[in-house]
C-alpha cells in the first residue's frame, strides 16, 4: 500500500505547494515582463485543456458501454496499407490480421483457451485494485484478502491420473488442498497465474488437452473449474445458428460484480465484416462450488453448472461482454 501512501501525500502536500509555487512565478513574471507573461497564461491554460480533455475521454472510453467492443476491435486492426473493402471481405472469410493467416476450429481452440483464462485474469484485476464496490458503492479491501488467502489467480493443472490421485489424498479441507496446488506449482506440476502481464502467462500457447482451470477470488472456499476436456467448444457461424435459440444474449451480468455494467454491441454494423461472429466458444464450467464438491464429485456430473457462449474474433479473442446464457 506504499503507493497510496505516496499517492495521498501528493494529493494532499505536494500539489498544493506546487501551484502556490507556480502562481507566485506566473505573477513575478507578469510583473517584469507583461508580455511574455500572456504568452505563458495562454499556453498553460491549453497545456491545461489537453490533459483535461483526454482524461474526460479516457472516462468515457472506460464507461462506455461499447468498451469491451472496442477493445476486442482493437486486437485485429485494419493495417494502413489495405481498403476498408478488402478488410471486410477478407474479415466475413475468417482471417486474422494480426497474425496473418486463417485459423482452423483446432488452432482457434488454444487461441480462445488462453483469452477465456485472460478474461477470468482481467475480473480478478479488479480485486487486486480494489476496485469491487459494496451495496452502499463503498469500495472494499479487497487486495488485503487476495494477498492474505493467495487468491485473485487462475490456476492451469495438467492433469493424469496420478495427479489426480495426489490431490484427492491431500484434501481434508480446503487449506489441504491448496497447500495441495503449491507443491504442484513448485515442482513446476502446475502453474499460476496473477497478471496478464505474467511471463508464463504470456508465454504459454495453450497448446494441452487435458488440463483443467480453475479460478479463485478472493475466497478460499470457492472456485470455478474448467475442464478442458469437456468445458469448452468452437462452433463456426452455422453451427452456432442451430442452436442459436437456446441462448440470450446478456448484456450486464449479475453473476459477476465486474461485468455488471452495460455492454453492447453495435447494432447498425456487419459483426462479420469487423472479424467479430464468425466463431463462436461454447463453455459449460462448475461455478462457485466448494473444494469438498470439487474433489468428491465424478467429472463427468461436475462440469455442468453453468453454459456461456462467447463471440469471437477471426484470432481467437472471446470478446468479454456481452455473451450469451443458456435458456434454462
Amino acid at each position: 500500500m506504499l503507493w497510496l501512501f505516496i499517492a495521498i501525500i501528493t494529493l494532499t502536500f505536494v500539489l498544493p505547494l506546487l501551484s502556490v509555487w507556480i502562481v507566485v512565478k506566473v505573477t513575478a513574471l507578469a510583473k517584469a515582463h507583461p508580455k511574455p507573461a500572456k504568452y505563458t497564461l495562454i499556453t498553460m491554460f491549453i497545456i491545461l485543456m489537453v490533459v483535461v480533455g483526454l482524461k474526460i475521454r479516457d472516462i468515457y472510453y472506460e464507461k462506455s458501454p461499447y468498451y469491451f467492443w472496442n477493445e476486442l476491435i482493437r486486437k485485429n486492426p485494419k493495417p494502413f496499407n489495405v481498403s476498408q473493402k478488402e478488410f471486410e471481405a477478407k474479415n466475413r472469410a475468417g482471417y486474422c490480421w494480426r497474425d496473418r493467416k486463417y485459423y482452423s476450429k483446432e488452432e482457434l481452440w488454444y487461441k480462445a483457451m488462453k483469452s477465456l483464462t485472460g478474461r477470468m485474469i482481467y475480473e480478478n484485476k479488479f480485486y487486486w485494485d480494489n476496485k469491487i464496490v459494496n451495496d452502499n458503492g463503498e469500495f472494499l479491501p479487497t487486495e488485503d484478502e487476495c494477498v492474505r488467502q493467495k487468491g485473485c489467480r487462475v490456476f492451469k493443472i495438467p492433469m493424469n491420473p496420478d495427479k489426480e490421485k495426489f490431490l484427492k489424498d491431500n484434501i481434508e479441507n480446503e487449506n489441504d488442498f491448496w497447500k495441495g496446488i503449491d507443491v504442484l506449482i513448485k515442482h513446476n506440476e502446475a502453474q499460476s497465474f496473477i497478471f496478464a502481464s505474467d511471463q508464463n502467462y504470456i508465454n504459454d500457447d495453450f497448446k494441452l488437452k487435458n488440463y483443467i482451470l480453475i479460478h479463485k477470488l478472493d475466497d478460499p472456499a470457492y472456485l470455478s473449474v474448467y475442464d478442458s476436456n469437456n468445458c469448452c467448444t468452437i462452433f463456426n457461424k452455422s453451427e452456432w445458428s442451430l442452436i442459436r435459440k437456446n441462448y440470450i444474449l446478456k448484456y450486464t451480468g449479475i453473476d459477476t460484480v465486474v461485468f455488471r455494467q452495460e455492454s453492447k454491441i453495435p447494432i447498425d454494423i456487419n459483426i462479420n465484416s469487423w472479424g467479430v461472429g464468425n466463431f463462436y466458444l461454447s463453455v459449460t464450467y462448475s461455478k462457485s462450488i466448494s473444494v469438498p464438491e470439487f474433489v468428491a464429485k465424478d467429472k463427468s456430473e461436475t462440469f455442468k453448472d453453468s453454459r456461456r457462449v462467447y463471440l469471437l474474433n477471426n484470432c481467437g479473442d472471446v470478446l468479454y461482454r456481452p455473451n450469451y446464457w443458456w435458456r434454462r
